[in-house]
């Protein structure tokens, strides 16, 4: 702090100077100029990637997704729009895009997941989907029943909730149509969630 000969009698803040008087004396003190500007390029694609994010979510609470997520955020005090974007942020990139279709989840919770989880198509699009249940009778599961959500790559802001499945974690196996373009990849994302769809099993990725 140094001190400032002046005929005026200078105090508080002018600048990133603050003047005082001390004893008689008028001191100047420079501020700490802060260096955080929250305009960087870093900052902005967080941004972008979280208004991405945000536009994913719009199109996907048009489907029974959105239950699921309320469900699956109960107990975390988020509901299941913040719990989605906490889940999901990382998969999306600050161009408008998927960035790794990986990342993506659409449920969480204690229900367990499924072992060996595997798809194959046949000649006329059809995909199988097979796993290990490992349904030993303590863990009272074996009815849970399964969802799967497709993202086709021609359309990958359009989840899909395939109906109509009606397979059982005890079955460990579920057979369904698809609707694409010959060679347009496809994600898929499956869980698992009780009867009466009040606990659901983390998602877990295929893609073909």
């Amino acid at each position: 702090m140094a001190e400032v000969s002046s005929l005026f009698k200078i105090r508080g803040k002018v600048g990133n100077t603050v003047f005082c008087t001390m004893n008689g004396k008028t001191f100047a003190r420079a501020l700490a100029v802060n260096r955080n500007d929250p305009n960087t390029p870093k900052q902005q694609a967080v941004r972008s990637r979280f208004r991405v994010a945000v536009r994913f979510y719009q199109k996907l609470k048009e489907t029974s997704l959105r239950d699921v997520l309320d469900v699956s955020a109960k107990g975390t005090r988020m509901n299941g729009f913040s719990l989605f974007m906490k889940m999901n942020l990382e998969a999306f990139k600050a161009n408008g895009k998927i960035g790794d279709f990986s990342l993506l989840q659409f449920s969480a919770g204690k229900r367990r997941g499924v072992y060996e989880l595997e798809a194959e198509v046949d000649a006329e699009d059809r995909v199988t989907l097979r796993w290990e249940a490992d349904t030993w009778d303590g863990f009272g599961d074996a009815d849970d029943g399964l969802t799967i959500v497709l993202l086709y790559g021609n359309r990958s802001f359009s989840p899909v909730v395939v109906e109509g499945i009606g397979a059982k974690r005890l079955d460990e196996k579920a057979a369904f149509p698809l609707t694409r373009r010959k060679g347009t990849r496809v994600h898929i994302y499956c869980f698992f969630g009780t009867p009466d769809r009040k606990a659901f099993s983390n998602t877990q990725y295929l893609k073909i």
